[in-house]
């Protein structure tokens, strides 16, 4: 099963900041702008509660290890659990949250915010089949899914990664064999689309509004 769940990011009541520990509110501190900051809170409160359903705990009792597996930082993909693994995006208004038993990765845009594709992130091949931004924005959410999925990011050139609709053809040398991985694009609210990509086969997918969850969290 590969669960994700989304909300507006102005659903998510200041309140809920309760549910954070001391690391993530001085991770969000990091944060200068302020709509940065109410995106990273509304992430982080999805994830928490989604995840406490998942494991079956209180959602401020969990506890992030951020430790990086290639150099050791506390900048790495964050794990809750062993047997869990997560992803966590947000642009806009919108903040998504998946989760599976597998490796797993996501990622959402705007599919309205630009103009014209960012060629240098695409291959050869995507450049000729990607014509506009709305297109790109879909190809760079399957690209950044899958590095999410791995555990990497800027150090990886995205144009590394090839894809053709939600097929992975290529990947750089030691991130995997691009047929293990599954693709799948969301049905999010417009204008945002989104990827989920996890390691394995295809399995069951969920995808549904978390604003059940924040208010379920709040009657307590």
């Amino acid at each position: 099963m590969t669960d994700v769940w989304y909300v507006a990011v102005d659903s998510v009541p200041a309140a809920l900041a309760a549910l954070l520990d001391d690391r993530d509110r001085e991770r969000l501190g990091r944060l200068v702008r302020r709509g940065d900051r109410e995106r990273g809170l509304a992430a982080v409160v999805l994830a928490r509660l989604v995840l406490g359903r998942w494991l079956d705990r209180p959602p401020e009792r969990l506890v992030f290890d951020r430790t990086c597996r290639h150099c050791g930082g506390d900048h790495g993909k964050p794990v809750v659990d062993p047997g869990v693994d997560f992803s966590v995006s947000h642009c806009g208004g919108l903040a998504v949250v998946a989760v599976c038993g597998r490796p797993v990765g996501v990622d959402v845009e705007d599919a309205t915010a630009g103009r014209e594709p960012l060629t240098w992130a695409l291959s050869e091949r995507e450049r000729v089949r990607c014509r506009d931004w709305a297109g790109f924005a879909q190809v760079w959410t399957r690209k950044e899914a899958v590095l999410k999925a791995v555990g990497q990011g800027v150090t990886v050139r995205p144009d590394e990664v090839e894809t053709s609709g939600t097929a992975l053809l290529s990947l750089p040398a030691g991130l995997g064999d691009p047929r293990a991985f599954t693709l799948r694009d969301l049905p999010l609210p417009a204008p945002y689309v989104g990827t989920v990509a996890v390691v394995g086969p295809p399995g069951e997918l969920s995808v549904r509004c978390g604003r059940a969850l924040l208010g379920d969290h709040r009657r307590r």
